[in-house]
């Protein structure tokens, strides 16, 4: 099964990818799968990533006016991988495209999928957000909460975990304390934790990322019973070390009305 069918996505949809421990590489395998399959994707970020190139993208723009960017890339055909950012700071890192620039992208119907970075994790397996994150569209269809089984066991510090003084704080832990699954759902429901920000008609897609092993799968579905029981649309597993890298889907079950 393709990423993107098991993420649920729909054609021209814009996706939201928030979280740590497997965000730019989602990303760019939505991108590669889709451009695979004869679509015209645009890969953009609302904070920061590092500058993208081939053969993850096709063509990079650096947007001053939106419109402008809207007349050029209506001449770029399918199929390809469009990325776009307003500009490229002193770290080689891409400034992203603001909010309602998206929706306006998202509104002209020009994309069969914009595939958005909306926050960012200084390559840990794990996070809390700031204040200020993540940064997700209003109009946003498809929001995608990414971590990494791996940190499970983990001490709540900088190596695994980014801003892990708001996880502390937000769990009252001392820091150091081990992350557990009940710690990881604790930080689900609370107000300003890790499912903040994503707005209230998003669908809600978690990506449980390097399950790379038997028991890190079975981890990851213990863990991924308890998401659905929050409200998670459906559960990703993953792992990305082979060619296929969903390992097992979850959804929660419908409903069905008995016949009398």
């Amino acid at each position: 099964m393709l990423v993107n069918e098991a993420l649920g996505f729909r054609r021209g949809e814009m996706v939201a990818l928030i979280g740590a421990g497997g965000k730019t590489t989602t990303l760019f395998r939505l991108a590669q799968e889709l451009r695979d399959h004869g679509r015209k994707v645009l890969v953009t970020t609302t904070t920061k990533i590092f500058k993208p190139t081939k053969p993850h993208v096709d063509r990079l723009f650096l947007v001053a006016d939106i419109d402008a960017f809207l007349a050029e890339s209506a001449k770029i055909k399918a199929p390809v991988v469009i990325g776009a950012g307003c500009s490229v700071d002193d770290d080689g890192k891409l400034i992203g495209l603001s909010p309602a620039w998206l929706e306006t992208l998202y509104r002209s119907k020009q994309f069969d999928g914009i595939l958005v970075e909306a926050d960012g994790a200084a390559s840990r397996l794990f996070k809390v957000p700031s204040e200020m994150e993540p940064v997700v569209p209003a109009l946003c269809p498809l929001t995608v909460w990414i971590m990494a089984i791996k940190v499970l066991g983990k001490p709540l510090e900088g190596t695994w975990v980014h801003r892990p003084e708001r996880a502390t704080a937000l769990l009252e832990a001392a820091p150091g304390a081990a992350i557990t699954q009940e710690s990881v759902l604790r930080l689900l429901q609370h107000p300003a934790g890790c499912l903040k920000g994503i707005p209230p008609t998003s669908r809600r897609v978690a990506l449980i990322n390097q399950a790379d092993s038997l028991e890190e799968i079975a981890s990851a579905r213990s863990l991924g019973r308890n998401l659905l029981r929050l409200g998670m649309e459906r559960i990703v597993i993953t792992s990305y070390l082979g060619n296929n890298p969903v390992k097992e889907v979850m959804e929660r079950p419908s409903t069905v009305e008995e016949p009398l």
